[in-house]
């Protein structure tokens, strides 16, 4: 632009100093055609180089609008990247929140089996004493019949102490032996009978405590079979079949009536584990448990007939 404004006054300075000074119309005029033909070569390159700058202003535009696009997608990647961090970092928290709950729950089993054990141990401890009342009725029984004789022979001792006075030394003695022996049995029948009396308080005290371990154990059992088998739950959402099938197994065997464990054994042999035999039977278990208007029945009938067809033997009723 300023080079345009140059050529401009510089064009006008010449045609002014021209007006100035007398020439002849012939010079004049191949003057003013020389004049013309710098003023038009000049014109041009003006021309040129406005439509060049123009230009170039269109690009520095275009360039300014692919730089605010650009910007717009960057905050976009940005925006997109800020929230898969996010996404991972929750992920990351869920994952950490399982686990802590899983070892939650094997903290649970694993307080549970102690009390369990515990439990055993006391009813072992209470049914051991419970057999050992007859023994020690029998003891006392034998103890009385040995204080008995005890006293029979004193008796016979006494007796036989007067005849043979002439034998005192020998019989006192003996006597001293046989009181010594009737002191003990005494001690040992008292012993006996305070013993006895202990176990009649305790078998008297037994059935109810046997009725309430057993309550307690019932619902230990209930307990622990629901954690087996909501690990094999777990363990078959996660794809392990061999611990989910070990955790369904602790399940029936801690409970047999459980129908939904022996419908999930049967459908991880049939369609994880392609073991057909094991699958019919777990399936036949739970048909034998599970009420007729079960979700599952008729799935697990069309199974059965199935592969029955296939093996050429009776279809199921």
């Amino acid at each position: 632009m300023q080079k345009f404004t140059a050529l401009f006054l510089s064009s006008c300075s010449m045609i002014a100093a021209l007006s100035a000074v007398p020439v002849s119309p012939a010079a004049a005029q191949e003057d003013y055609k020389a004049k013309y033909d710098q003023l038009k070569r000049d014109y041009d390159a003006v021309s040129a180089d406005r439509e060049n700058i123009i230009q170039q202003v269109k690009g520095l535009v275009e360039s300014k609008a692919k730089c605010e696009s650009a910007e717009a997608e960057i905050n976009k990647a940005t925006a997109a990247r800020d929230a898969a961090l996010a996404e991972a970092k929750k992920a990351q928290d869920q994952a950490a929140a399982l686990a802590n709950k899983l070892k939650n729950v094997e903290n649970e089993y694993a307080a549970i089996t102690r009390e369990r054990d515990e439990l055993k141990r006391t009813l072992d401890k209470m049914t051991l004493d419970y057999k050992i009342v007859p023994e020690t009725q029998r003891e006392n029984a034998r103890l009385r019949d040995d204080l008995a004789a005890a006293q029979r022979n004193l008796k016979n001792l006494q007796i036989k102490s007067k005849r043979l006075e002439d034998q005192a030394l020998n019989d006192s003695a003996q006597m001293e032996v046989y009181r010594r022996q009737i002191k003990e049995f005494k001690k040992r029948y008292e012993l006996a009978m305070a013993k006895n009396r202990s176990l009649e308080k305790k078998i008297e005290q037994v059935p109810a405590r046997f009725a309430e371990i057993a309550r307690e154990n019932k619902v230990l059992i209930k307990e622990t079979a629901l954690m087996h088998y909501n690990l094999g739950v777990f363990y078959t959402k996660n794809k392990e079949y061999s611990r989910a099938i070990a955790e369904f197994e602790k399940t029936v065997e801690l409970n047999p009536n459980d129908a939904a464990a022996q419908y999930n054994l049967g459908f991880i042999y049939a369609e994880y584990l392609v073991n057909r035999p094991k699958a019919l039977e777990h399936f036949r278990k739970f048909l034998s448990l599970v009420k007729s208007d079960d979700k599952d029945v008729d799935w697990v009938k069309k199974y059965i007939l199935t592969w029955q067809t296939w093996e050429g033997k009776k279809p199921i009723d």
